[in-house]
């Protein structure tokens, strides 16, 4: 944990009216965001957690809520002008730390695109956005989210198999490696159906079945340790 705060970034949210000028900052330690705009400097943000002073998280959590820009900045990523969009959710926390009179307040915000990624979260969508490229996570969470029957013997298939079709994008991330998956379900099912006959990937016997392998970031649930699956940490 030493020089931890090295790793944090910044978020700023600047509001100008006739009567006062509103200009709050916030630690940013996780964030995803999909650049948008012909210079790069203006994206779509799909995750947001920040941590600061009450009064601060609070204008952010409002600013969230008005679909306002926010600037964010971390190591190694420029000042980028962010929204959420419409219909976010917006978890909220406090913690306790030794020698600190005021909880520390935390404030985590998902977009609409990230929220509904969950198991059976609009299974007609046409992308999703994933907080690992990690091949085993990635084909576990697309084939939870879209009823895919996929075994983890066919993560490193699947990997190249988007890669080679361009169907996977590398998103801006802090904290986490972010990915943009391009593909329904039906063109997913596709993909297994065709791989399956030309013997590129195969279903293994009962007994030769190996278990989804958790990637370092993440932990597993009780209820998914039985089906060997993962979940974000």
């Amino acid at each position: 944990m030493k020089n931890a705060h090295l790793r944090f970034g910044t978020l700023r949210f600047r509001k100008v009216t006739r009567e006062t000028t509103l200009d709050v900052r916030v630690w940013l330690d996780r964030l995803i965001v999909e650049r948008s705009g012909e210079e790069g400097s203006r994206g779509k943000a799909h995750l947001l957690s920040v941590f600061g002073g009450d009064q601060d998280v609070a204008a952010v959590g409002a600013a969230i809520a008005e679909q306002a820009t926010l600037e964010v900045r971390g190591p190694g990523i420029p000042a980028l002008q962010v929204v959420l969009g419409e219909d976010p959710e917006v978890f909220r926390g406090s913690v306790s730390i030794a020698g600190r009179k005021r909880p520390v307040r935390h404030l985590l915000a998902i977009s609409k695109e990230l929220a509904l990624s969950r198991a059976g979260g609009d299974v007609k969508a046409r992308c999703t956005v994933l907080v690992s490229g990690d091949p085993s996570f990635l084909l576990y969470r697309i084939g939870v989210r879209f009823g895919l029957p996929v075994l983890p013997q066919w993560a490193a298939w699947f990997s190249t198999e988007l890669e080679s079709r361009q169907a996977m994008q590398r998103l801006i991330g802090l904290g986490c490696e972010p990915v943009l998956v391009n593909g329904t379900k039906k063109r997913f099912l596709a993909w297994i159906g065709h791989a399956l006959k030309r013997g590129r990937i195969s279903i293994p016997d009962g007994n030769d079945i190996a278990p989804w392998q958790v990637p370092a970031g993440f932990t597993v649930t009780a209820d998914e340790e039985a089906e060997g699956g993962a979940t974000a940490h």
